[in-house]
């Protein structure tokens, strides 16, 4: 198994560990949108904010992961890329959709990483009550 999905599985992971760990702590009427210097400017229910993030969650993933396998099953004709006859030739095809998928997971690593970084600002700002951190 590539480095880069191990990554995204212990990402997930993580996600998944910070939502069941910080569930409980959360005020009922949770942070969810926060202006330029910090400050809460937007509210919604706990739980409509933990529905809010699996979803996020879900459409990060199928977006970098499951894309580049639908990706390869077009037709030729649907798939835009440079120089497409010559990657997309017989004896290249599975190389290059190889490599695309490898690049997406890298993408989805990058995204769930930030995302993950995020929520664990989101959930400390709700949980101590304080605002984000400027910088």
């Amino acid at each position: 198994m590539p480095l880069s999905r191990i990554i995204l599985y212990l990402l997930i992971g993580i996600f998944t560990a910070q939502t069941v760990y910080y569930f409980p702590a959360l005020p009922d009427k949770v942070a969810s949108h926060f202006d330029g210097s910090g400050s809460p400017d937007g509210w919604m229910s706990k739980n409509g904010f933990i529905v809010l993030e699996v979803i996020i969650l879900s459409i990060l993933v199928f977006q970098f992961v499951g894309l580049p396998y639908l990706i390869e099953k077009l037709p030729n004709s649907l798939v835009n890329i440079p120089n497409k006859d010559y990657w997309l030739a017989t004896e290249r095809k599975v190389g290059t959709f190889a490599f695309i998928r490898q690049y997406f997971d890298w993408l989805a690593v990058g995204s769930l990483g930030l995302f993950v970084l995020v929520n664990q600002l989101v959930y400390s700002a709700n949980i101590e009550s304080q605002n984000l951190p400027s910088a």
